[in-house]
């Protein structure tokens, strides 16, 4: 999977850049070694469900029929990728689509909760809606 969005992401990014070479990871580096309960002591103490359900992504879900807990929890592993990100790499920047949104922001959150780091995140429109137009702005939070 690794090597595939490798070559996906190719054409755009230098992984041939000696010391500023792209890099692509993969999370089961950090995600595999830990369990359930570990991922709930370290990185779900830092998450208020009041907040996680106050996301509009996450109400709009609730308010058409429903969201499962993996949906819901996502939000939690996508913010200790990019801690990880960050710890392992030094990655200040996570980028991603505006339906991520809530995504990106819980990772700046925990970033700050935990590492006292300023931290950005960038979340740029889909390139279409399900009916072929464009979708809202781009939008930015920084931590700090």
């Amino acid at each position: 999977m690794v090597d595939r969005i490798r070559g996906e992401v190719s054409r755009f990014l230098d992984f041939d850049a000696g010391e500023t070479s792209a890099l692509v990871v993969s999370n089961l580096d950090w995600t595999a070694p830990m369990t359930a309960l570990e991922f709930l002591r370290d990185i779900g103490k830092h998450f208020s469900v009041n907040r996680m359900l106050d996301r509009e992504s996450v109400r709009a879900r609730l308010e058409a029929g429903g969201i499962s807990y993996t949906e819901f929890s996502y939000q939690l592993l996508q913010a200790m990728d990019f801690l990880e990100l960050y710890r392992r790499y030094g990655c200040t920047l996570q980028l991603g689509g505006s339906d991520q949104w809530g995504n990106l922001v819980a990772g700046v959150g925990l970033i700050r909760s935990v590492e006292s780091a300023s931290v950005h995140a960038l979340a740029t429109p889909l390139i279409t809606k399900p009916d072929g137009t464009s979708t809202a702005r781009p939008r930015a939070a920084r931590s700090g």
